[in-house]
């Protein structure tokens, strides 16, 4: 299905710059949000997420445990588990659990709109397909954050607590905020994915591997490469929480690499065929 181009006479054809192209933004936002709220995916992604953190984080609780009262375990152990509450935060974090979750619970968001034709039948309307994408992106990220990012870490501290005693709460700040860069990373990905690829399978094949290649490149080039890349953002906001020297280069390769997305996606989804 194709939409019919805008004629001259359009309101959002008169108008130009920046208006045309947020035009309806604010309305989309309220519709996507909403959508979020009236979703299971938000409960599944919750529940998930903050299970598998608080998990891993209370993992060297339970090891030591175990060697404790477990005499096989204790004759096999042969490494150090820390009980410091800081290093088990970054070990729940390291998981990197949201990213997948938003990965999954993202992936939909455009294609399905447009497999099913409610795509085309919103581009219909006085809103800017620009407006679509940026509303989409907006929307998940805020959601996402909160219900894979903000409660899982909150529920992860109180976990810390219990366990190993308090943890830093600038710490845990700086943690969630490098969750939430992650998180809006890896959503521009998949939707700017979603404006090339046909299907879902295909928008989490792109995401996983921008996911994975950082990794597999850091361990291929002889120097260090890692800070370059975007997909570094949860590394440097936990460099931040332990006080070591991390530099600029990191945020603003991630800053640079969500601007290019939504600028390529955005040309993109002028040309979609809805």
């Amino acid at each position: 299905m194709t939409v019919t181009t805008a004629s001259p006479s359009d309101p959002i054809a008169r108008r130009g710059g920046v208006s045309a192209m947020l035009a309806g933004i604010r309305p989309l936002f309220k519709k996507d949000i909403r959508e979020w709220r009236h979703g299971v995916r938000i409960w599944v992604v919750l529940v998930v997420t903050a299970l598998f953190m608080c998990l891993a984080a209370a993992n060297g609780w339970i090891q030591t445990w175990v060697i404790a009262n477990v005499p096989e375990a204790a004759a096999s152990a042969d490494k150090v588990i820390s009980m410091a509450p800081m290093d088990n935060l970054l070990i729940a974090a390291g998981s990197q659990i949201f990213v997948i979750a938003a990965i999954f619970a993202s992936m939909s968001l455009l294609v399905s709109e447009r497999d099913r034709g409610t795509l085309a039948w919103v581009a219909s309307k006085p809103v800017s397909r620009t407006s679509i994408w940026i509303s989409k992106f907006a929307s998940a990220t805020v959601v996402l954050w909160v219900v894979a990012g903000i409660v899982p870490i909150a529920l992860t501290g109180i976990v810390l607590a219990v366990l190993y005693g308090a943890p830093s709460i600038t710490g845990l700040v700086l943690i969630a905020l490098g969750i939430g860069a992650a998180i809006a990373l890896f959503v521009a990905v998949v939707l700017a994915a979603s404006t090339l690829a046909p299907s879902q399978p295909a928008v989490a094949a792109i995401a996983f591997a921008v996911f994975f290649l950082p990794s597999i490149l850091g361990a291929i080039v002889p120097f260090a490469i890692q800070p370059f890349f975007p997909t570094s953002i949860l590394d440097w906001a936990a460099g931040l929480a332990i006080g070591a020297n991390v530099g600029f280069v990191t945020p603003i390769a991630w800053l640079v690499a969500i601007v290019a997305l939504a600028a390529f996606s955005a040309r993109r989804m002028e040309r979609l065929d809805l």
